[in-house]
């Protein structure tokens, strides 16, 4: 069994063929999978989604959250509406949320919000995830030490993964000291990303989740495809290659942290 603990369903590549993207994950033994939002509106419509899913027999779960890159669309009324919509039961934690310094305000083609603006809407999502009790989804993005200062203010407070994870070895030991879980993709398995094999190799398989970031980072030999929740056991048997472990373990282990980090059964 695999647990695809980050993935967008709500993508068009994915929505548009939802019913064959699930039963694919069902044929590789994907049996459950954590539904990603990144902005208000796009929360109502994975929430949505989870519910029509889990209605058809489907193990979907889902957060709720303001990316980064959306940060601009955060106003007063935003973090009452997440609050409401996180109390239900399948929503399991708070995100993806975080800092982003390529697609700031200083971008040429896509500029976004200023670093000050993202601190303050990712710090707001933080006191969320604490008044709830839920655990956080964090997007980094070429700003580690402003992102780890922000965290560790949360010290104790706030429990998550930082998802996607392509930092150094430095970084990584850094977020795990803090008690936080790394999510590993399609990325592990690129011939240029040993540095990220690298990380896999020192990350206690306690603290390890993957996911596939679904419909971006399609693992090899599906690289430069539209990635799906199919693909997670492709990250799962890189991590079994690097700790010489039987895949079905690396699964059994994975879904059991991120069944254990995001509640659910």
């Amino acid at each position: 069994m695999f647990f695809d603990s980050h993935c967008h369903l709500s993508s068009p590549q994915l929505a548009s063929q939802i019913g064959d993207v699930m039963q694919r994950a069902r044929d590789a033994n994907v049996t459950r999978v954590l539904n990603i939002a990144d902005s208000l509106p796009n929360s109502r419509e994975v929430l949505i989604q989870a519910q029509e899913l889990q209605s058809r027999g489907f193990d979907i779960f889902a957060t709720v959250g303001v990316h980064p890159q959306k940060a601009l669309e955060f106003d007063g009324s935003t973090i009452n509406e997440l609050r409401e919509m996180a109390k239900h039961p399948l929503v399991c934690a708070i995100g993806e949320i975080g800092l982003d310094y390529v697609y700031d305000d200083g971008h040429p083609e896509y500029p976004g919000a200023t670093r000050e603006v993202q601190e303050t809407v990712f710090r707001a999502q933080l006191d969320l995830a604490v008044e709830l009790n839920l655990p956080v989804v964090i997007h980094n993005r070429e700003a580690d030490d402003a992102l780890l200062k922000v965290v560790e203010d949360y010290q104790g407070k706030v429990r998550g993964v930082f998802h996607c994870f392509g930092s150094s070895t430095g970084v990584a030991m850094r977020v795990l000291a803090l008690g936080f879980h790394l999510g590993f993709t399609g990325l592990i398995t690129f011939k240029n990303a040993e540095s990220v094999r690298d990380v896999a190799r020192l990350c206690p398989l306690d603290k390890t989740l993957i996911e596939t970031d679904a419909p971006y980072l399609a693992p090899v030999p599906f690289r430069g495809k539209a990635n799906e929740p199919s693909f997670v056991p492709l990250v799962a048997k890189q991590l079994a290659e690097i700790h010489n472990l039987p895949i079905e373990e690396i699964g059994e282990i994975t879904t059991r942290n991120a069944c254990e980090l995001f509640g659910v059964g």
